[in-house]
């Protein structure tokens, strides 16, 4: 599976996605918010997106990806974050999936 992870630290974004690389995923990794979100022809099947850091960004990025019609069926994994923070996003985003980091290899391996 392609996965397109958001990470507001590089060196935490790199460990992640060491974790989804060794289950078997592809992934592209995107930790700084002076990064364009421009996919051009790659184009995830999933969105995972870590809240422990700038929530805010993190929500900024899924509105950018449901934004367009041709990247709304592509599923968002919102995982970790402050209660508080992810009950605000949870709400914004109701269809979006959230999880703990311990669980997100699982949650994604279900969205194949």
């Amino acid at each position: 599976m392609r996965i397109y992870f958001v990470h507001w630290n590089e060196s935490e974004a790199r460990e992640r996605t060491e974790e989804l690389i060794a289950a078997g995923h592809e992934v592209r990794a995107h930790w700084s918010s002076e990064q364009e979100y421009k996919w051009g022809e790659y184009l995830p099947d999933v969105v995972v997106i870590s809240l422990d850091r700038l929530p805010s960004h993190g929500r900024a990025v899924a509105e950018w990806v449901w934004e367009a019609k041709k990247r709304q069926h592509i599923p968002i994994v919102f995982v970790g974050g402050a209660s508080d923070k992810v009950k605000t996003i949870r709400e914004k985003f109701p269809n979006a999936t959230f999880c703990s980091w311990p669980a997100m290899i699982g949650v994604v391996g279900k969205l194949t």
